[in-house]
């Protein structure tokens, strides 16, 4: 029965732990926020634009999906999105 009780909790935890919840989406072109307490996923579908060899500017919509890791997890979109932009 302690054994029963004892892997009932353990699949509780890690349930908390790693189960996603949506958070939200933004209005910058979809991007759609899943959270759980050790990591979140970003799916970015995002505008943005892009300088090109020339110098001139061009539109695109940026589409990815970022997984970041505790503490990087709690740290605001716009700040996910200036590391996001740091990888490309």
């Amino acid at each position: 029965m302690k054994k029963v009780i004892g892997t009932v909790i353990i699949a509780a935890l890690l349930l908390v732990l790693f189960l996603p919840v949506k958070a939200g989406d933004y209005d910058d072109g979809g991007t759609l926020d899943y959270r759980a307490l050790t990591y979140r996923l970003v799916v970015w579908n995002r505008f943005t634009t892009k300088t090109d060899e020339d110098g001139s500017q061009s539109s695109y919509k940026y589409h990815n999906i970022s997984v970041f890791w505790f503490p990087d997890s709690f740290k605001k979109i716009d700040e996910l999105w200036e590391i996001e932009m740091g990888r490309l």
